[in-house]
């Protein structure tokens, strides 16, 4: 059971043209495998099959098929040839490109929000805030992690500028893997919460400046939490399940 329904998963695949032409079956299927991806039930190397989740899934084997298509594009499932799919492997380098890449798009939205946005406005980021708070007192991971990605969403949608939303979007739902993951480190939470109500004060003052230098602290300290315990993320589940075998 889980704490609240992952709706940003839903609402970052809705955004993504990897689902254009897929129905809601599909898309069922992309969101509850990508969710147990991203929240670590299926890890790194787990291969799978479309036989196995056709029957989970009580369907055929080609919309199934269809759902792991699209978590390959957003960069979750790996399909190679005579392989069965399995759980995309990140290298390092790539997690490290990806959050430079976070840290500069989110100090453009700062920068944005504490110069432009209305005070109306920022205070829709009081709501996931408050959950971000609850969910670090009562020591509830996923919910905390669940409530970072809509604060996140509240605040590319007041951002003044309209084009940086859809480019966090381009980055796919491995940045949310990432981010899942890090949260789960020990005293992360703490730190986290504090830096996001750092960043609320930045808005209302108006201080960009500050802003900017929060949200890249956010970015930072992340990133080094991941890197000191990137065997953990990073070890894929044993070497006989990722042999050679015939496409399924």
């Amino acid at each position: 059971m889980h704490a609240q329904e992952p709706t940003g998963i839903t609402e970052a695949l809705a955004a993504s043209p990897s689902l254009d032409g897929h129905g809601d079956l599909v898309r069922d299927m992309a969101a509850a495998l990508a969710r147990e991806i991203i929240e670590g039930e299926l890890p790194s190397g787990y291969q799978l099959t479309s036989a196995e989740l056709g029957r989970r899934f009580g369907t055929s084997r080609t919309p199934v098929r269809e759902a792991l298509g699209v978590l390959q594009r957003e960069g979750l499932v790996e399909i190679e040839p005579r392989r069965r799919p399995r759980v995309a492997t990140l290298s390092l380098s790539e997690v490290r490109d990806l959050y430079e890449i976070r840290a500069g798009l989110y100090a453009l939205i700062a920068s944005a929000v504490a110069e432009r946005t209305p005070d109306a406005e920022i205070a829709l980021l009081a709501d996931p805030l408050a959950r971000l708070r609850q969910a670090r007192d009562d020591g509830d991971v996923q919910a905390y992690f669940y409530a970072t990605v809509d604060f996140r969403r509240v605040e590319a949608a007041i951002c003044p500028n309209r084009r940086v939303g859809p480019l966090m979007d381009s980055l796919g739902l491995r940045t949310y893997r990432l981010r899942s993951f890090g949260l789960s480190l020990p005293g992360r939470l703490e730190v986290s919460c504090r830096d996001y109500g750092y960043l609320v004060d930045a808005y209302q003052a108006r201080d960009s400046g500050l802003a900017q230098a929060v949200t890249r602290s956010l970015m930072s300290k992340a990133l080094a939490a991941i890197e000191k315990h990137w065997n953990r993320l990073a070890e894929p589940v044993s070497a006989a399940r990722l042999d050679p075998v015939p496409s399924d």
